[in-house]
């Protein structure tokens, strides 16, 4: 599963890997919507990119049927789920990348959680495949309704492979930036872009990781700090280790 991550650069770092020419308009204009930030957390509103550049959207997605049955808001589109009612409209027409520089995840020590945070070998940034409800005539997600119908964006997960990267059963997708192309251009099919998802999983020794400050588990309230991508004294966890 993916939900907290790290995206601590600013402007035109997420975009300039993507950009087709150091003038493209879709990117270029909106660049100010990429502020930093070490502790992002879902139902707040973060800057994604779609084919027409980048967009601030709620992280989360609740759609009419799970507020009748009360399930509860989803930050996560499983990827073997892709055929399914839920999402196979958006992994057609509803695809985005969700720029970082990486992700948390906790293991329990003894009787609490120490967070790890998660880095590709290459640096950042990366892109997480991802998925937005909000139609295209929306130039930005409306605020959550009252009715509890969330119009977002998620990110897709794959099966878990094992190691630390994997301490709970699901990773984000990670993709290359030849692939975060290909996932974000219009002309790419439904078949196409599940076929590039499942092509596109990253082994654990793809990534590196350490133990931050256990400041990080608290999410909102202005709990946001450089300091929590910052490596900690601890010993590095086996590839055994259990989730939390």
């Amino acid at each position: 599963m993916c939900g907290r991550y790290s995206r601590g650069q600013k402007d035109l770092f997420y975009l300039e890997p993507l950009m087709s020419d150091a003038d493209d308009p879709r990117f270029r204009e909106r660049a100010e919507m990429f502020r930093p930030s070490w502790n992002v957390s879902p139902g707040t509103k973060q800057p994604i990119l779609k084919p027409d550049g980048p967009h601030l959207e709620v992280w989360g997605f609740r759609p009419p049927w799970a507020v009748a049955r009360k399930v509860p808001m989803m930050v996560n589109a499983r990827l073997d789920k892709a055929s399914t009612s839920t999402w196979k409209a958006l992994f057609r027409s509803g695809r985005c990348l969700v720029p970082a520089d990486g992700w948390y995840e906790w293991l329990a020590v003894g009787k609490r959680k120490q967070p790890y945070f998660i880095q590709s070998n290459d640096g950042p940034p990366i892109f997480f495949a991802g998925l937005s409800s909000v139609k295209p005539e929306t130039p930005d997600a409306p605020p959550t309704e009252h009715s509890g119908v969330v119009d977002g964006f998620v990110i897709v997960t794959d099966a878990a492979a094992g190691g630390m990267l994997d301490v709970h059963d699901r990773r984000p997708l990670v993709l290359t930036v030849e692939e975060a192309r290909v996932w974000l251009d219009p002309d790419t099919t439904f078949e196409e872009a599940v076929h590039l998802a499942n092509n596109a999983r990253k082994v654990s020794e793809d990534f590196h990781w350490f133990p931050v400050t256990p400041n990080v588990n608290k999410s909102g309230g202005g709990n946001d700090s450089p300091v929590f991508n910052e490596p900690i004294a601890g010993d590095e966890p086996a590839s055994n280790c259990a989730p939390c």
